[in-house]
C-alpha cells in the first residue's frame, strides 16, 4: 500500500478496516483540523505525519507529527494548484514588514512570513 496520502499528492485515503496499524503514512491536509477516518475505530498511527489531522477519538498516535498549522502560499507556491488558497500580500503568516523609501517615496515593501500553528 502506498505510505502517502498528503494532499500534495491528491489521493484519496486508503479503505481499511477498523483496528488497522499506519507505520510511517504521511496525510497532511491542507485545512487544519480535517477529518480522516470517520467512522473507523481502534486505528492506530506509529510514525506518521498528521499535520492538520482530525483522527477518530480512540485512536492511538505513536510519535510522529500530530499538529494543526495554516500554510502560508508564499512559502509554499506550487500548493495553490493543490488546493491551497493563495494569501494576499499581507497575510495572517507575515511576521515581520520592512520598505525601502527612496526621497520620500515607499518603493518596496519586503514581508517576512511563516506557517502558523492553530489551535
Amino acid at each position: 500500500m502506498e505510505n502517502n496520502y498528503s494532499f500534495t499528492r491528491g489521493l484519496s485515503l486508503p479503505d481499511v478496516p477498523n483496528n488497522y496499524i499506519f507505520e510511517r503514512y504521511n496525510f497532511c491536509r491542507k485545512e487544519p483540523h480535517t477529518a480522516i477516518f470517520a467512522g473507523k475505530t481502534g486505528l492506530v498511527f506509529r510514525n506518521c505525519n498528521l499535520v492538520n489531522c482530525d483522527v477518530p477519538a480512540d485512536s492511538i498516535i505513536e510519535g510522529g507529527l500530530n499538529i494543526h498549522k495554516s500554510f502560508c502560499t508564499h512559502i509554499h507556491p506550487g500548493w495553490i494548484e493543490k488546493g491551497l488558497t493563495p494569501c494576499v500580500a499581507n497575510c495572517y503568516h507575515v511576521t515581520d514588514v520592512d520598505t525601502i523609501t527612496i526621497d520620500g517615496q515607499v518603493i518596496d515593501t519586503i514581508y517576512q512570513r511563516e506557517d502558523r500553528m492553530v489551535i
